[in-house]
């Protein structure tokens, strides 16, 4: 396309001196609006100059649009795969953690974002999640602050680190009634993990910027008290785990965006 491009420029640049060239010999004689109206077809060279140097740009501006499409169609094929990828993933940790608590367990994936006002609030995933165990006040699950009081993903979210807590019978009295209303009162027990955002450059955790989200598994059944121990530390390795893997997969699509949108600034700023 910039070889195309590059041609009708030239041959724009061409064809309109070559006009130039005969309409001076015209003021030679005429004045300039006469010489321009005496040239008739002499008039061509420029009107064909202008029409391709229009056409080049329109071309151009086209081909630009056409890869502009086909990254966004290929993006949104990345953003699927990475994300049945993902689902995968959750689900197999999710049955490592029941397995290794002995008990039923679910998990969620939880989108940390703003609101006008700059604070942080997590909303559900609904597509990222195992429900193994019917919880019905989910349903109705908007968004909680990560600075509410007593919710452990929070607690997760604000010091980045992974969390095992275990919930009181009538936990569900500790929330505001607007927050309670979309907590399980069955629920017993949560584990919490940040999905923290990477450093394009280093890949290494940027602390300038807060998590993605919180990976959280919870259930309704304590696990047992002799091997609880152990177990919640094995399965905090395993959020762990999954949370970096994670962190990878949403670092790597956002490189490809901000790739693209530089190239396309770049694209749009020549010449």
């Amino acid at each position: 396309m910039t070889v195309v491009r590059v041609c009708a420029s030239v041959a724009s640049a061409i064809l309109v001196g070559l006009w130039i060239n005969i309409y001076t010999d015209q003021l030679a004689h005429y004045g300039y609006v006469t010489s321009l109206t005496s040239l008739r077809w002499g008039n061509l060279p420029l009107f064909l100059g202008i029409a391709l140097l229009v056409a080049g740009e329109a071309a151009a501006w086209r081909w630009r649009r056409v890869q502009e499409d086909e990254f966004r169609r290929l993006y949104s094929t990345l953003q699927q795969r990475q994300r049945r990828i993902l689902e995968g993933m959750l689900k197999i940790v999710c049955e490592l953690v029941a397995k290794t608590l002995a008990i039923p367990c679910n998990a969620r994936y939880f989108v940390a974002e703003k609101d006008h006002e700059g604070r942080y609030y997590i909303r559900q995933d609904r597509d990222l999640a195992v429900v193994n165990i019917r919880m019905p006040r989910e349903f109705g699950f908007t968004r909680i602050y990560v600075d509410t009081p007593h919710i452990v993903s929070g607690r997760a979210f604000r010091d980045r680190v992974p969390l095992y807590e275990e919930l009181p019978g009538d936990h569900t009295n500790l929330y505001e009634p607007e927050v309670a209303r979309m907590i399980e009162p069955q629920q017993r027990w949560v584990l919490a993990c940040p999905v923290l955002r990477l450093d394009a450059l280093t890949n290494s955790h940027d602390a300038r910027h807060a998590p993605h989200g919180v990976i959280v598994f919870y259930g309704t059944q304590l696990p047992d008290a002799v091997a609880s121990g152990d177990a919640i530390q094995v399965c905090l390795g395993y959020a762990e785990q999954f949370a970096e893997q994670m962190s990878h997969v949403l670092n790597m699509l956002e490189l490809s965006t901000e790739l693209e949108s530089a190239d396309h600034g770049n694209a749009a700023g020549s010449p």
